[in-house]
């Protein structure tokens, strides 16, 4: 209920010693009538660098402060919002009681700016009484304990009052003839109890403020006064004032007790749930039989109904004669502050409970208590939770960060080291948005696609790519500006996968293999052709040519070049293979294409490892012509195994058909010949068909001890016909390298026959197009591990240049 605030400027101007009323703003000031109380609250941006209440009454003034506030029946605080809360019993000092049914009171609030200058603002603050008095009420504030009871009249000897015959007492007038009569621990009597009985003014002196109205008999202590003891219920503690007052009336002396116990424990985390316990039958205050009549529970000043609280999840349940108090952590109606403590992130929750119990026992037909308490838990570690809402299949990363309360804010996003641009978010995919929730927290969901370029991807095989989130998200605490930097790492396995593929054709210069890239880095895959893998000396060492497209790296080994394998010889021509194969490096996965073709040829001296030659000769120009059919190797019985008008095919071994051997040094050189030997004997030529003239010489040179390797020479280059120093310079093919191993795999063609040809002597590198890996320019590019050197000009073009080895 909103009070009636009457501002009686005419009054106070002349009743006011404090200063002259400044104009209230509207706003500021927010005033409720309670059950027992004025609940007055003051905005927090209006508290100023200094502030303080004076209560006045009449030409009486006085700060709320300290001991005099307690005593008198004031508490002060700011609550979980921040406001200044002013919470004054009905039966506190300098009210103003109209017969008990109207309560008014006269509050200043001062406030001071940096510069010391103040502003008074006065409330008169009016409430009536909406619930009748019970005949005892139980006070537990945050500062102070309170009881008040029904002052009743003899001679009825009424619950909870007893009348006797006078006894000799201290005449006076009022409370001068009151006593006290404190029932505090022995202990040095083994346990018990022992009275202590002081006069109404020595209580006053020891902080209990008693005090009487019309109907009812007060007494107030702040916690922690003299002649209380603490007690021990479970594991709740009690703070206890045993009292009980004899005043006289009219030759009668009456006595009632006016024992009060608050609990005085703090909350405490169980799970996840703040715990706050009472007892619910202290012996103290309860005289059994008890009957519990109202159990109601009241956040912030108002009540919850049960549908209310069960909603938020506060419980009150009973624990062996205690009563548990259970709030979720963050609930609704409670406050939450932020912490970085030692780079964690913590909460504080903080939240103003109050409860109305009711009772009856044998000493009292209606008892209440009223109990006011600020639970709060402070820095307690909160660890973010991160939930992955990623789907792959719609290939983009969905995360969620929760929960936060409006301390918080999202300031930053840092992907991969990157920070993410706000204004560039939503052009590139990016989106950030902020969920609440119904208890005054929210969430913050954050979506990036995978084909963003600050997602790393990596290959695993069987056409499975990993893309993985590295993020930090940076928060910013209010008002302190501190900073939380919390770390993500959040992957997603997709089969999107696709692979390189390999195409081949024949071209009259030798064999032409398209490798298309896929959708994944080309600077994952290994280029290999024959085995060996393919960089820059291979490159210029076979005279490879290399075009990098957009879709695709074209590739051409020309005939006699490494990573060529020779298949078969004969007149149709030079059956030649050429493997290229891709290898991922992590993977190893190995994507292949063998591209065969047939080269015709006229003459070749192939010197094969198995100890063989094979020989083709070209009769095509000799005069007077020779009849292939007719030539044989040094022995005439090695006759040609094909032949047609002009070329003939030999195939023997180096130790057969009059091969002839000769050692120098570590060498040994193979020597025979292709001679025209008609197969009548030449005494029976006939004169008219003279025998021409016709001899083609052969060699090989292979290593006296070691392995021996492949050599194709034209005839006319044979090494018997040069200088042993530059036989094998002359050889079109002769194997030196050796296919590359990766890891425990090796590419190797079934006949292990790659060949150093012949040397072009420049090589040039055009590149038209960049491939998928690269969207902007770059000094280096590597395709299929190959890196090509390229320059930019001014147009952005990519230039044609020389290539250069590395």
């Amino acid at each position: 209920m909103v009070m009636y605030v009457s501002l009686l400027w005419f009054l106070l101007f002349g009743l006011c010693p404090i200063s002259v009323p400044d104009s209230i703003p509207i706003g500021m000031f927010r005033t409720e009538c309670h059950d027992r109380h004025f609940w007055l609250s003051v905005n927090s941006n209006f508290l100023g660098h200094k502030f303080r209440f004076n209560v006045q009454a009449d030409s009486k003034v006085h700060e709320v402060s300290g001991q005099w506030a307690a005593e008198c029946g004031y508490t002060m605080a700011l609550d979980s919002w921040g406001d200044l809360l002013l919470r004054v019993s009905y039966l506190a000092c300098l009210v103003e009681n109209q017969r008990e049914t109207e309560f008014q009171l006269l509050v200043w609030f001062i406030n001071q700016d940096s510069n010391g200058k103040e502003k008074s603002y006065p409330l008169l603050l009016t409430c009536p009484l909406q619930v009748p008095w019970a005949p005892r009420e139980l006070v537990c504030e945050q500062n102070y304990m309170e009881v008040s009871v029904l002052k009743l009249l003899p001679p009825d000897n009424h619950i909870g009052t007893a009348w006797v015959t006078p006894a000799p007492v201290e005449l006076g007038e009022g409370l001068l003839e009151w006593r006290v009569v404190f029932r505090i621990p022995a202990f040095s009597q083994g346990g018990g109890m022992r009275e202590e009985t002081v006069p109404v003014r020595m209580a006053h002196l020891l902080g209990y403020h008693i005090n009487t109205t019309d109907s009812r008999i007060l007494l107030r202590c702040a916690y922690g006064s003299k002649l209380a003891y603490m007690l021990q219920w479970g594991e709740t503690d009690v703070e206890v004032v045993s009292a009980t007052i004899l005043y006289k009336l009219k030759w009668t002396l009456l006595t009632v007790d006016m024992s009060v116990a608050c609990t005085i424990g703090q909350a405490r985390m169980d799970g996840s749930d703040v715990l706050w316990s009472l007892p619910r039958d202290l012996p103290t205050l309860v005289h059994p039989p008890f009957i519990e009549k109202v159990l109601k529970l009241g956040v912030g000043g108002r009540y919850l109904s049960e549908c209310v609280a069960h909603q938020r999840g506060y419980m009150i349940h009973d624990n062996n004669r205690t009563l548990e108090l259970r709030i979720p952590f963050g609930a609704e109606g409670g406050f939450i502050k932020s912490h970085v403590i030692d780079g964690l992130y913590s909460q504080s929750y903080f939240v103003d409970v109050f409860l109305l119990r009711e009772w009856e026992d044998t000493a009292w037909s209606l008892t209440q208590q009223r109990i006011f308490r600020a639970l709060f838990i402070q820095h307690l570690p909160r660890p973010v939770t991160l939930i992955n809402k990623t789907v792959p299949s719609q290939r983009e990363f969905s995360i969620s960060l929760c929960c936060f309360p409006h301390d918080v804010s999202l300031g930053n996003v840092t992907v991969a080291g990157q920070p993410v641009l706000w204004e560039e978010m939503e052009w590139k995919g990016v989106h950030l948005s902020q969920n609440p929730f119904p208890n005054n927290t929210y969430m913050y969901l954050f979506q990036m696609p995978f084909s963003n370029s600050l997602i790393p991807q990596k290959y695993l095989g069987d056409r499975f790519r990993r893309y993985t989130l590295y993020g930090v998200f940076s928060f910013i605490l209010f008002p302190d500006g501190e900073i939380y930097n919390h770390s993500a790492t959040v992957e997603a396995e997709l089969q999107d996968v696709v692979l390189p593929k390999l195409k081949g054709e024949c071209t009259a210069r030798g064999v032409h293999t398209l490798a298309y890239y896929g959708n994944i880095d080309s600077s994952e895959w290994r280029l290999y052709v024959g085995g060996m893998r393919v960089d820059w000396e291979l490159v210029e060492l076979g005279g490879f040519s290399l075009d990098p497209h957009e879709l695709y790296l074209s590739l051409e080994v020309p005939l006699y070049a490494p990573g060529m394998a020779y298949e078969g010889l004969g007149l149709q021509g030079l059956l030649v293979s050429v493997l290229v194969s891709l290898v991922h490096l992590e993977t190893a996965e190995e994507q292949t294409h063998v591209q065969r073709c047939v080269f015709p040829v006229r003459e070749l001296l192939v010197c094969l490892p198995d100890g063989r030659m094979v020989v083709m000769v070209d009769t095509a120009g000799v005069s007077p012509p020779v009849n292939p059919n007719h030539t044989a190797l040094l022995d005439p019985a090695c006759r040609p195994l094909e032949t047609d008008n002009y070329r003939a095919i030999f195939s023997f071994s180096l130790d057969s058909c009059g091969t002839v051997a000769t050692h120098d040094g570590d060498q040994v050189i193979y020597r025979n010949e292709v001679r025209n030997m008609p197969p009548f004997p030449p005494h029976l030529r006939p004169l008219s068909q003279p025998q021409p003239h016709y001899r083609v010489s052969l060699g090989c040179v292979h290593p006296e001890n070691g392995s021996r390797t492949l050599a194709i020479y034209l005839p006319s280059q044979s090494p018997t016909l040069l200088p042993m120093e530059h036989a094998h310079k002359t050889a079109l093919h002769s194997h030196t390298r050796h296919p590359e191993g990766r890891g425990e795999k090796q590419i190797r063609h079934s006949q292990d026959t790659n060949l150093k040809g012949v040397l072009h002597p420049k090589i040039k590198i055009v590149i038209n197009h960049l491939p998928p890996c690269c969207s902007k320019p770059v000094k280096a590019l590597f395709i299929f591990g190959t890196q090509f050197k390229i320059f930019w000009m001014k147009t952005g073009r990519l230039a044609t240049v020389p290539k250069t080895a590395k």
